[in-house]
């Protein structure tokens, strides 16, 4: 079953499907860039203006590696700038599958 595409954007990095989105977190008061291939096996989400730039794991595969233990938390090598764009969102993924490089954090580290 893919992933609804109703007000969503649709991407291809590599030679697969994924759809991105902007939305209001209901936990917080950041909006979230949303990630998700096509699969489902990618879903990335990365709150915005948070002071501290990471990304939450959420899917089955991350860098190379099959993630079996829930959501997790990694910093960014890289800063979010103001504006979301294919070009970060395609940078985000490209580093989210291609890479293996990520630095975990907890959630008592990100200064929220």
């Amino acid at each position: 079953m893919s992933i609804s595409t109703k007000r969503r954007r649709k991407i291809i990095v590599g030679d697969r499907a994924y759809v991105w989105y902007v939305a209001e977190d209901d936990d917080s008061a950041y909006d979230v860039l949303n990630i998700v291939s096509d699969d489902k096996y990618l879903i990335l989400s990365c709150p915005l203006k948070t002071g501290t730039d990471y990304v939450i794991s959420k899917g089955r595969v991350f860098q190379k590696k099959e993630i079996h233990s829930g959501w997790r938390r990694f910093l960014l090598p890289f800063s979010i700038p103001d504006a979301v764009t294919p070009k970060l969102v395609e940078q985000i993924t490209v580093w989210a599958t291609e890479s293996t490089d990520a630095v975990p954090i907890n959630a008592g580290e990100v200064s929220l």
